[in-house]
């Protein structure tokens, strides 16, 4: 049993002839008392600071406990999100390398048909500028041969004849008419109808042709 300082205090000690010097005891057992009250109440003070230590200590431990489930938890949960994170990125990259092939397809498709129809367009306006040719060509020709077939015309010999004819005739039909002229002032008779019949007049045209006037 642990010795308190009142029981220190109580103690007593038998006397004996040339013992020790019972007030220094005294004085010494005092300073003992008061040491011994001092050491139990530090003892007691560490206790309690112990005792608080070991609550914080199992306080921590629980804490502790509780921060390796849930750093097991985070762990759980960022290798989940990783391995989800992995899943979609790869269905990510799949969808987005198959839209892309798709977008390529499509705008090769749309180049070709652009292509295509520029080429049908091109020989179409090849076919349209030949034909354009040909038909200037046979234009040209017509024109050519309208203007030689002119050309020819004017340069026959036959409008000499009918200039010169008309002239010819012109002299000859005012010859007549001065004749008949003078005949009449003259006071000669007229010719019955059958005579004046007989007396014809020859025209010429300037085709070439004559006609006789009765």
């Amino acid at each position: 049993m642990v010795l308190s300082p009142q029981d220190i205090h109580n103690k007593e000690f038998s006397v004996k002839m040339r013992g020790y010097n019972i007030d220094e005891v005294n004085d010494y057992l005092d300073r003992i008392i008061k040491d011994y009250q001092l050491t139990l109440e530090d003892n007691e003070s560490l206790k309690k600071k112990l005792s608080s230590a070991n609550e914080q200590l199992e306080h921590f431990n629980g804490m502790k406990d509780s921060l390796n489930q849930s750093i097991i938890v985070a762990q759980n949960a960022a290798d989940n999100l990783k391995s989800n994170a992995e899943k979609d990125s790869k269905e990510i990259y799949q969808t987005s390398h198959k839209k892309a092939d798709k977008i390529l397809d499509d705008a090769s498709d749309k180049a070709d048909l652009i292509i295509k129809n520029a080429s049908d367009r091109a020989k179409s306006l090849l076919t349209v500028n030949d034909d354009l040719h040909k038909s200037t060509a046979q234009f040209k020709q017509k024109i050519q041969n309208l203007l030689n077939s002119q050309i020819e015309l004017l340069n026959n010999d036959k409008w000499d004849q009918v200039i010169n004819s008309s002239d010819d005739n012109y002299d000859n039909v005012l010859k007549k008419v001065n004749e008949l002229d003078n005949s009449k002032s003259a006071g000669v008779k007229s010719v019955n109808n059958d005579e004046s019949n007989d007396k014809n007049i020859e025209v010429f045209y300037p085709d070439g042709s004559s006609k006789i006037i009765k």
